[in-house]
């Protein structure tokens, strides 16, 4: 998977640049796991989103505030792929 999704700072609408590098469909949920794309090579810092949307054309995703369910998405990433290595 090897798409480019843009999402917008509500703090400074700056639009940021991110990779979707996976997607999991679960219990009726979809999550993706995406990372800025940066030139500097620094070490990803990885984020998981959850689609939001509702029969809109474009897909919406939102951060996942809720600590319980950001586990147990985190848990779903870990399950379909062991090379996953994410922390909190």
């Amino acid at each position: 998977m090897n798409n480019i999704i843009f999402l917008t700072d509500d703090e400074t609408g700056e639009e940021i640049e991110f990779e979707i590098i996976d997607a999991v469909e679960k219990d009726g949920d979809r999550f993706i796991l995406v990372v800025p794309v940066e030139e500097d090579g620094e070490e990803d810092e990885a984020l998981i989103l959850k689609d939001v949307s509702e029969n809109d054309e474009e897909a919406v995703y939102q951060l996942i505030e809720d600590e319980e369910e950001l586990i147990r998405a985190a848990q779903y990433f870990m399950d379909e792929d062991n090379d996953y290595d994410l922390d909190f």
